[in-house]
């Protein structure tokens, strides 16, 4: 029987097809924030002051109202972006089991079109999603963004407290210090957006690879990941020049492990079946993948497409 081709992403510039989710989760952390930084302006609010000769302002605060409106600021930073706890932070609950979902949805299709063996093993993807396996895969991605929310959460803590209790220890007028922690929240909604445009993309990722492997291990499929780059305009050269190799799944984690790879990063991988040799059962799997990048090189498409 011939073996059939790998499935290709339908849109080569977004190769792992989370756009949408990212927009949506940034537009919720810019939601979420605004949240966070009407607190501390609301903590402003609370402590008293008044304008003196020099244009500064004298605010009559003792230590315990200072601790009272920062614990209360602080409150609603944990409310806003920890909320649904360690096992479903919200982050997770609404986007990221999401992305893990689509992967393993994809890798399903994928594997499935070229093994009999595994298409005949796993015979739906609802099996798979209530399988132990994938639910272990699940709460290690979970554990992940809860901590990555306790991080987000910290650093605004720390910022915002910094802006209010500076700007009242030198006197500043209330609507200079509102207007330092407006432009505070814009920076925190940016390292956010940083976060969603990392962790969506290598969830979905790492579902697929799980996946690819649990397949190698219970089925004895041969197969290795061929790296899809999404050719854009932002696409890092070292990222481009791996577009249409095969790699193991080891080295693939390895390499998104390394330095900032994973970071804000489009790229996904197509598992492929392969030989003895390790060569690709449809070799013009890889073929297709090459004429993309020779198309998408030809539009000049950013830093990578001017590469020899």
């Amino acid at each position: 029987m011939m073996a059939r081709m790998p499935i290709l992403p339908s849109k080569p510039t977004d190769p792992a097809g989370v756009d949408r989710l990212e927009r949506g989760a940034m537009l919720e952390f810019a939601r979420r924030i605004k949240r966070c930084k009407e607190a501390y302006i609301d903590a402003l609010g609370r402590i008293p002051g008044e304008p003196v000769v020099n244009k500064n302002y004298t605010f009559r605060l003792d230590p315990f109202l200072l601790t009272s409106v920062l614990a209360a600021a602080g409150l609603e930073v944990e409310s806003q972006l920890q909320s649904g706890g360690p096992e479903n932070v919200w982050f997770f609950e609404l986007y990221v089991s999401a992305a893990y979902a689509r992967g393993t949805a994809q890798q399903y299709a994928n594997i499935s079109q070229q093994s009999p063996a595994y298409s005949a093993g796993q015979d739906s993807l609802a099996t798979i999603i209530r399988s132990d396996p994938y639910r272990r895969r699940v709460a290690l991605v979970a554990a992940r963004e809860y901590e990555e929310m306790q991080g987000l959460t910290g650093t605004v803590k720390a910022n915002m407290s910094r802006i209010l209790t500076d700007g009242i220890g030198r006197g500043l007028n209330p609507k200079v210090i509102a207007k330092g922690l407006t432009t505070q929240a814009g920076i925190e909604a940016s390292r956010a957006n940083r976060i969603a445009r990392t962790e969506i993309p290598t969830a979905l990722r790492r579902a697929r690879l799980d996946e690819a492997e649990e397949a190698q291990e219970r089925y004895g499929i041969a197969s290795k990941e061929m790296h899809y780059s999404a050719l854009s305009p932002t696409t890092r050269i070292t990222h481009a020049k791996r577009h249409g190799n095969l790699y193991t799944i080891e080295q693939q984690r390895e390499w998104w492990a390394e330095g900032a790879n994973s970071i804000n990063c489009k790229c996904s991988t197509i598992t492929v079946l392969v030989n003895e040799k390790g060569e690709p059962v449809v070799p013009a799997i890889v073929e297709r993948a090459r004429q993309t990048e020779k198309i998408m090189k030809a539009k000049g498409r950013g830093p990578w497409a001017t590469e020899e």
